[in-house]
């Protein structure tokens, strides 16, 4: 039951991070960003990694477990580790260091891309799975 619950919350993480890239892709795209869009963003953006990092601090003492696990799992694992970098460094970046503001769009894609992966080799194995039986 708890595992279903899991996977549902990666799916919901999966969707909300794209959602939110195309979201600031909108903003970006014109020449005046929608003052609606950019609070969307922030606050879908903060949705996003309240969740992951509930994820990730949940599936973090998995990580131990890494010896003789299939390929799929320990890069499932690696590239959540990336994405969670990432997330602090644009968190960082946003909060902080403002002088680097112009590689914000550049971190969201990578955390987008990342997110995608991540998904790809968890959640989205395991609904194939549930449905193929």
């Amino acid at each position: 039951m708890f595992e279903s619950a899991v996977v549902g919350g990666a799916m919901i993480v999966g969707l909300t991070g794209i959602v939110n890239s195309i979201v600031m892709f909108e903003v970006l795209g014109r020449k005046r960003g929608s003052s609606f869009l950019k609070s969307l963003h922030r606050w879908l953006g903060l949705f996003f990694t309240g969740i992951f990092t509930a994820l990730f601090i949940y599936m973090l003492p998995r990580l131990a477990f890494f010896a003789n696990v299939p390929v799929n799992y320990l890069f499932h694992g690696l590239i959540a580790v990336a994405v969670f970098v990432l997330l602090l460094a644009k968190l960082c970046v946003v909060r902080r260091y403002r002088a680097y503001t112009g590689s914000l769009p550049s971190l969201g894609f990578y955390v987008m891309l990342g997110t995608i992966l991540v998904v790809l080799t968890s959640a989205a194995l395991e609904l194939l799975k549930n449905l193929s039986h």
